[in-house]
């Protein structure tokens, strides 16, 4: 189970893939944050029953999933008369998506490995041939047990791997952006100089 931090991280490069150009949208930037940690919503219902993972890696954590909330932004742009509701539909799916991802490339030592990622086309469970994130095993026992197991050494280690990969990610993007603009920067024409 990937933890909060990385799938912010990955609602974060969903932003900057897809903001608009000019300042910063700290109103995009929540939205994509929060749309890459909705499909973990499904642990809510669970600690309410004293079972924390009834309903994790669900439905939520589906492609059928990710249509209902792309087609739902799609709507409430056109309600509203957004610019661009397609945008606003594609900035959705990609922030919701990246969650899917970061699930996708997760270690998984708890069967059913994976998630039901194509459902409802597919109901296997997908799992990348590669791991990029370690896994935070919880104790399925209760409320206080979950919270207990996201503290465990092992958790606490992938906390840190998740801040590291934030750190790098964030870096990564300013980088990019600052070699861009200096790329982009007139260069002054000293030979029109008298």
């Amino acid at each position: 189970m990937a933890l909060c931090l990385a799938h912010a991280t990955a609602g974060y490069l969903a932003y900057e893939a897809l903001r608009p150009p000019g300042p910063h949208r700290l109103d995009l930037l929540a939205g994509a944050v929060v749309l890459a940690n909705a499909p973990d919503l499904d642990f809510v219902p669970g600690l309410l029953l004293g079972r924390p993972d009834a309903f994790h890696r669900g439905v939520t954590h589906t492609l059928g999933a990710a249509v209902l909330v792309t087609l739902a932004t799609w709507a409430i742009a056109r309600w509203r008369r957004a610019e661009r509701p397609g945008w606003w539909a594609a900035f959705a799916a990609a922030a919701y998506g990246s969650h899917l991802l970061v699930d996708w490339v997760t270690v998984d030592a708890v069967p059913p490995v994976g998630i039901q990622m194509l459902w409802p086309l597919s109901a296997s469970w997908l799992h990348a041939p590669f791991n990029m994130l370690g896994e935070v095993i919880i104790d399925r026992s209760g409320r206080a047990a979950f919270v207990r197991s996201l503290l465990t050494p092992t958790a606490l280690l992938a906390w840190a791997h998740e801040v590291g990969m934030a750190v790098v990610a964030v870096a990564s993007v300013h980088v990019v952006r600052a070699i861009r603009a200096a790329l982009a920067a007139p260069v002054a024409d000293e030979s029109l100089e008298p």
